[in-house]
């Protein structure tokens, strides 16, 4: 009982310190203009983020855990051992079955209707003005180097939040991008490629990255 105690305290303490950082980093992520998304970069709150969103998840179990073990002693309708191993097993496969729906990918494809399905691996020569037509949440095309983007169906899952991709939505966000994105988020961009601007050739994530003009000279 001693010990179903003092692991329901411990974890408790710690799920506050996870929550904390799990909440910090989200809100620089969400707004890098903000005081505290200038303290950390997206891509370190961003891997931060994930690591404590894992650690949350062990801890949550073991709290919820111990709390319903204390419970069941003191109910009469789970006084045997039996019934109360039974009643927590039910409450870990639950557990492991909404982390297991969390963990299988879903493959991720472009809206029925979207006037990119049409466009996708043939587009090529768009313009900056066919780009700004699409700029709602529900057909949203972002220009990166010289390279477009349908990054609707990103909205919903972008680690920062919708509105961090939503006013972008039919512009050029290649500053933003580089400066807030590594390497793998460029690769996980390439899915969602539409075409290129005039007749550029398709770009990789160096001879995209804005270089910073040498000689210290800065006109911004």
């Amino acid at each position: 009982m001693k010990r179903v105690t003092k692991a329901l305290i411990v974890s408790g303490e710690l799920l506050i310190a996870v929550s904390l950082v799990l909440m910090a980093t989200g809100l620089a992520m969400n707004d890098p203009r903000s005081i505290l998304g200038s303290l950390i970069s997206y891509t370190t709150a961003r891997r931060i983020h994930t690591l404590a969103a894992y650690a949350f998840i062990p801890l949550l179990y073991l709290h919820t855990t111990a709390g319903l073990s204390l419970l069941l002693r003191r109910t009469a309708v789970s006084k045997s051992k039996r019934g109360r191993r039974t009643i927590i097993g039910l409450w870990t496969a639950l557990v492991m079955g909404m982390v297991l729906l969390a963990m299988i990918p879903q493959e991720t494809q472009i809206p029925v209707g979207s006037t990119a399905a049409a466009s996708v691996g043939s587009a090529s020569g768009l313009t900056l003005a066919e780009v700004a037509e699409h700029n709602s949440g529900k057909d949203c095309w972002v220009v990166i180097g010289n390279d477009v983007y349908n990054v609707t169906a990103l909205i919903d899952q972008h680690p920062g939040g919708r509105e961090a991709i939503l006013k972008y939505c039919g512009t050029n966000a290649t500053d933003v991008f580089f400066s807030k994105h590594d390497q793998a988020a460029y690769d996980t961009l390439q899915s969602y490629y539409v075409g290129t601007i005039g007749n550029a050739t398709r770009g990789s994530f160096e001879s995209s990255t804005p270089r910073t003009k040498e000689g210290g000279d800065n006109d911004d």
